[in-house]
């Protein structure tokens, strides 16, 4: 189930397990410095991330406030607004 809120930019499903997650902008300071410029909805909240037309690169854990990030590819996008 998809989390809806009005600042939702899109939405994807993941290739490997076919879960889907929605995204919207983010104005965190710290993900913006590390290029993360995303909010992925996810079970246990939401992971910053990088969102392409193919692939979200998300972050799972920061590690000496480097962010630790996975390339998720995408079985279906669909952007509400253009990604940018």
């Amino acid at each position: 189930m998809l989390t809806h809120q009005e600042a939702n930019c899109g939405e994807f499903q993941e290739r490997d397990r076919g879960r889907w997650f929605s995204y919207r902008k983010t104005n965190d300071p710290w993900a913006l410095k590390h290029g993360l410029d995303y909010e992925v909805d996810v079970l246990d909240g939401r992971r910053f991330a990088r969102i392409s037309k193919t692939r979200a690169h998300i972050c799972l854990d920061e590690l000496d406030g480097i962010p630790v990030v996975e390339t998720w590819h995408f079985r279906q996008h669909t952007p509400y607004k253009e990604i940018g």
